[in-house]
């Protein structure tokens, strides 16, 4: 986003030091982005303001179910009119036997699953952006148990 549009500004949000100092080394001595030091387990911290785009790569997975539709519920009420949601995440495969190609793709074996893993699948979550309020919601690229998807919040 930086790189398309340089005028913008931005929150970076993760609880991982390493991702943290990684954030802290991309945009050192960039006044537009701000890294804040926030589990996405807990409700948003006051990020002073609306924003036109939420994106999100591979870390609401983690989340327990219940969590995560109130991120959604979250993230839509800080979007301004017309704000887009954009989640690159894992989401569950629809049989055990999809969920083994997945694996056997990556080259693991059922053992070395991440247990942090709590995957849901890609319906569900539409769904739930849907029934949130958002428009235009859709996966827009999947494969396997790899899924980006999203909508819009309506009013622009």
């Amino acid at each position: 986003m930086k790189l398309a549009r340089p005028g913008c500004t931005g929150v970076a949000l993760d609880f991982s030091p390493t991702m943290l100092e990684k954030a802290c080394e991309r945009f050192a001595g960039d006044e537009s982005v701000r890294v804040v030091e926030h589990d996405l387990g807990k409700p948003l911290p006051d990020l002073e303001g609306t924003f036109d785009t939420v994106v999100s790569c591979f870390a609401i997975h983690h989340l327990e179910d219940q969590r995560k539709r109130e991120l959604y519920e979250e993230v839509f009420s800080l979007l301004e009119p017309g704000g887009v949601l954009c989640n690159l995440e894992h989401v569950s495969s629809p049989t055990a036997r999809l969920h083994e190609r997945f694996l056997d793709a990556l080259g693991l074996t059922a053992n070395e699953e991440d247990p942090s893993n709590r995957l849901l699948d890609i319906e569900t979550q539409l769904r739930w952006l849907r029934e949130i309020g958002f428009v235009d919601v859709d996966c827009h690229w999947k494969w396997l148990e790899l899924a980006l998807f999203g909508g819009v919040k309506p009013g622009a």
